[in-house]
């Protein structure tokens, strides 16, 4: 074999070696147009292994299919009724995609956790944001769903059509304090769709109301089933074991609620509650704490703090320099000299 006659040879064999390494890319694209950036490469395990553990269509192209998929199957409703309402919690990418009709299709807002809140005839929303153990679920997508977008035979949008409004007419009575007959119609609501969180957390939210914490406690167990980590639910079943009288109970699922979520709000005040009645003052004071750092602790909660440094023995005066003190403590620490001079200038004036 001569010297050229090699030379050939190593270039053919560097060229098969890079189409063979760039097959499963060449593959995705040809197959997945137009969503060739959701892409997962062998390494990662691809897009079956990727599903659920990273986000999907990011930028949310895919409501471009999900939106012309609605124009060309949904017929608008005849002259004179209503016109058909669209949601989305992707609702600047729709509402410009429906430009061309708004004679026949009103676009709205709505996330995907609260959409039996909402009034609408069909949804489109993209898997990004959805919680992980939903999209893996066997149950997903719910039955409702009338058109996929998908990657690699994994759906990344979704359209749902309205089956019944029964979930949405038990929320407005639920929130005309209405809760007998919210929870008759949130019912019929779970009978059509068992996944519709939104229906679960207005059934959950009535049974409390009305005193039926056993039955409460069901429609919580099952949506955690389903969304183990969703954070209102969880937040729920804090209320519950305190309800009960299991204290607790009630702060491990608060914590693990904080360190999912460290903007939850909600689970600092109920902690806050929780350590303020059982006299646990330190523990108090670390919630009010945490919610500042935070930056979301607003006057009721600040007004809390000093009632803490009351009971340590503080006159209000002190009580105010040491959550002043707090105040320039946190905001040092990140960095922002300009809030820690307020309260730095607050404190002179004490």
């Amino acid at each position: 074999m001569n010297k050229t006659t090699k030379i050939i040879l190593i270039n053919v064999v560097a060229i098969v070696i890079i189409l063979l390494l760039l097959w499963n890319p060449i593959r995705h694209i040809i197959n997945n147009h137009p969503y060739e950036y959701v892409y997962f490469n062998e390494l990662a395990g691809g897009i079956d292994n990727a599903y659920g553990n990273y986000e999907m269509d990011y930028y949310y192209h895919s409501t471009r299919e999900a939106s012309e998929w609605i124009l060309k199957n949904v017929s608008p409703n005849p002259a004179g009724k209503p016109k058909i309402k669209v949601v989305s919690w992707h609702i600047a990418s729709v509402q410009y995609l429906f430009r061309n009709d708004t004679a026949n299709y009103q676009v709205g807002f709505s996330r995907w956790y609260e959409r039996g809140n909402s009034d609408w005839d069909y949804g489109i929303f993209t898997i990004t944001g959805m919680m992980p153990e939903e999209i893996k679920n066997r149950d997903f997508p719910p039955k409702n769903t009338v058109y996929q977008v998908k990657v690699d035979n994994k759906p990344i949008c979704l359209v749902l059509k309205r089956e019944t409004k029964e979930d949405l007419l038990g929320f407005q009575l639920k929130n005309n304090k209405e809760y007998e007959s919210a929870i008759a119609h949130l019912k019929k609501a779970l009978e059509t769709d068992p996944t519709n969180v939104a229906a679960s957390m207005n059934i959950i939210e009535s049974y409390f109301n009305t005193g039926k914490l056993d039955s409460a406690k069901i429609y919580i167990d099952k949506v955690l089933a389903f969304v183990p980590k969703y954070e209102p639910a969880n937040y729920m079943l804090a209320n519950f074991y305190n309800f009960t009288r299991e204290p607790d109970k009630a702060l491990k699922v608060l914590k693990t609620i904080r360190e999912n979520n460290i903007k939850f709000k909600a689970a600092y005040n109920l902690a806050f509650q929780i350590y303020a009645q059982q006299k646990d003052i330190k523990n108090a004071e670390k919630m009010m704490l945490e919610l500042m750092a935070t930056e979301q602790l607003d006057e009721q909660g600040f007004n809390q703090l000093i009632a803490v440094y009351k009971a340590q023995g503080l006159d209000e005066r002190g009580a105010y320099k040491k959550a002043y003190k707090k105040y320039v403590e946190i905001f040092e620490k990140k960095g922002k000299d300009k809030e820690a001079q307020l309260y730095k200038d607050a404190l002179k004036k004490l």
